[in-house]
């Protein structure tokens, strides 16, 4: 594992010099942290401004982890052990409200737009509807395959939809 021009993540500036918080600060390959950035700065900070709110930091779940696919021992090399992949559980906004990408009850307009703007940056997005490893969180990463093939797989759930959650091992 090793992340090739690696950089570490704390803040991203905005447009209006508004600072965003990555908490933890995310290790991340260098051309990924600027897409990430962008990603922040062009979709998600103006998504949420259609919630009532501004965005103040972005749950880092996971970045650099030098580990095998869905943490499986053996498996292929995970693109977050390239610093080339994040995981993000929720983002918290200026007015103190927390909003999951993930939860049926924050608003299904809200989600299904983040969802088409995320899916359209990045190579590949999953989230709920994938595997049982990413009902709780969404990740998002610029791998590289064959044909310029893209994956997006997550599901704009409603209220009452039953999600199955694989436990990672520890």
């Amino acid at each position: 594992c090793g992340v090739e021009d690696g950089v570490r993540l704390e803040t991203v500036l905005l447009r209006d010099k508004t600072r965003v918080a990555v908490t933890p600060p995310a290790i991340l390959r260098c051309t990924f942290a600027e897409a990430v950035v962008s990603w922040v700065r062009e979709d998600v900070a103006p998504a949420l401004r259609h919630l009532g709110s501004a965005l103040r930091s972005i749950d880092n779940y996971a970045a650099y982890d030098c580990r095998g696919r869905n943490r499986i021992v053996g498996a292929q090399l995970s693109e977050h052990g390239k610093g080339n992949a994040i995981d993000i559980r929720s983002l918290k906004m200026v007015n103190g409200a927390v909003v999951e990408l993930t939860d049926p009850h924050v608003s299904k307009d809200f989600r299904e737009r983040l969802r088409k703007s995320t899916c359209a940056r990045f190579h590949t997005v999953l989230g709920p509807g994938s595997d049982g490893y990413h009902e709780n969180h969404v990740h998002v990463d610029l791998a590289d395959r064959r044909g310029g093939y893209r994956m997006c797989q997550w599901d704009v759930r409603e209220p009452g939809e039953e999600v199955a959650v694989v436990p990672l091992p520890l």
